[in-house]
């Protein structure tokens, strides 16, 4: 449990540095060689899951590659848990069991701070000539703010960073 501490510090860290989501992108990282790149969402960023038969609602741009394709976020933003607990007549008990008047008791848990969501993106090169087309896949966790941070690969390989 100690460790999670630290950890769970570090990410509420890195995503506070993030810059706050507002339908233009991020940026992306390559672990390795340092050459940054950008992300930009098409349209308003949609915290929900998206279908495959979605146009595409992600652009990255690295160095000369351009790739294109959908991200998706599960979960949704800002859930509260409803709760109802009801209580009627004893007669209706098993034998042993107490019980009171009838009536009952419902109410709505507030909802934990800063809870974070999965996602995932999956983009890809328009094919050109002489030229395999090359995938980004990348998983990412996003807050109620909207910051993410994340890590991805290409088929190439090559690992990077995430955040937006």
């Amino acid at each position: 449990m100690n460790r999670l501490l630290p950890i769970a510090a570090a990410a509420f860290l890195l995503a506070a540095c993030a810059p706050t989501l507002q339908g233009t992108g991020g940026r992306i990282v390559n672990v390795k060689t340092g050459v940054e790149g950008t992300v930009a969402f098409i349209g308003n960023f949609q915290d929900r899951a998206m279908l495959p038969t979605d146009p595409d609602n992600v652009r990255l741009t690295i160095g000369e590659r351009v790739f294109s394709g959908r991200y998706t976020v599960l979960g949704s933003s800002g859930a509260n848990l409803g709760f109802t607990v009801g209580y009627g007549d004893p007669s209706f008990w098993p034998s042993g069991w107490q019980g009171g008047p009838y009536g009952s008791l419902s109410g709505q848990l507030p909802s934990a701070a800063n809870l974070t969501r999965p996602g995932n993106l999956i983009a890809k090169t328009a094919p050109t000539d002489g030229q395999a087309v090359q995938t980004l896949t990348c998983t990412f966790q996003i807050d109620d703010q909207r910051h993410g941070i994340g890590s991805c690969q290409d088929s190439g390989g090559d690992s990077y960073s995430l955040q937006f």
